[in-house]
């Protein structure tokens, strides 16, 4: 049986990440995205030049260069359309949070284990590693 304290801390945490203005702000670009019609094109466009691309690489030894070209020049498109950047800028700021939330959690369990924590960020000049302990160790970047 789980415990009921983790169990209702986990509640409250999803709770709060519902509520959090990370994930308000990606909803509201998300939707603004999909109700953006050269957003939508500029999406399809790429996700076809790119399987278009994924298909020369396996069927030929190398895509030309001119196929590589048209990736690049739909990408800088994407790039270019606001509706996109808002949404991917807001993706970003979620993912860094629930990031941090996993580090939070992974640096806990390893320290309650072996002593591990870089809860203190003292190794110095960077900080922890991205992931913290979780993401396969205890590491410190710039050590």
């Amino acid at each position: 049986m789980m415990n009921p304290e983790i169990t209702e801390k986990a509640g409250l945490l999803a709770d709060a990440i519902a509520r959090s203005s990370e994930l308000a702000e990606l909803r509201k670009t998300e939707d603004a995205m999909s109700a953006d019609g050269s957003a939508q094109q500029l999406i399809a466009e790429l996700q076809k030049a790119q399987e278009q691309f994924m298909e020369k690489q396996q069927t030929e030894s190398e895509p030309s260069e001119t196929d590589k070209n048209l990736v690049d020049e739909i990408e800088t498109k994407v790039e270019g359309n606001p509706a996109i950047v808002a949404y991917m800028t807001a993706q970003d700021k979620f993912t860094e949070m629930l990031d941090s939330v996993n580090s939070i959690l992974a640096g806990a369990i390893a320290g309650a284990s072996d002593g591990c924590s870089c809860q203190d960020n003292t190794c110095e000049p960077g900080g922890c590693e991205p992931g913290g302990c979780g993401s396969g160790g205890c590491g410190c970047s710039g050590s």
